[in-house]
């Protein structure tokens, strides 16, 4: 797996309409055409729209927030988030106990 192009593809996101309605159309599709190409395993996170495990094999986590910006892979902004803080709970709750 080479996470450089998750991140490549979220920050294409951000300025290419035309690939935003791609995904939107036919989010699989797109992907199995991306440039450079996603793995099979980035391809199943991101249609899963599982940027918490996206982000801890190492895709940045700005760029995984466009995702839930343009509402891509059934995300939102809350949902995002929800999915980045369950994907780092144990660490948290390890350094901070039950109160984060």
């Amino acid at each position: 797996m080479s996470i450089y192009a998750v991140d490549k593809l979220c920050r294409r996101v951000v300025h290419d309409a035309e690939l935003r309605q791609s995904l939107e159309r036919s989010p699989e599709a797109t992907l199995r055409a991306a440039e450079p190409a996603l793995s099979d395993e980035e391809v199943r996170l991101l249609l899963a729209g599982d940027v918490g495990r996206l982000s801890r094999l190492g895709a940045n986590s700005f760029l995984l927030h466009q995702l839930g910006r343009f509402g891509l892979f059934g995300l939102d902004l809350p949902t995002h988030g929800e999915r980045m803080r369950a994907e780092y709970a144990e660490e948290r709750n390890a350094r901070w106990g039950e109160r984060a």
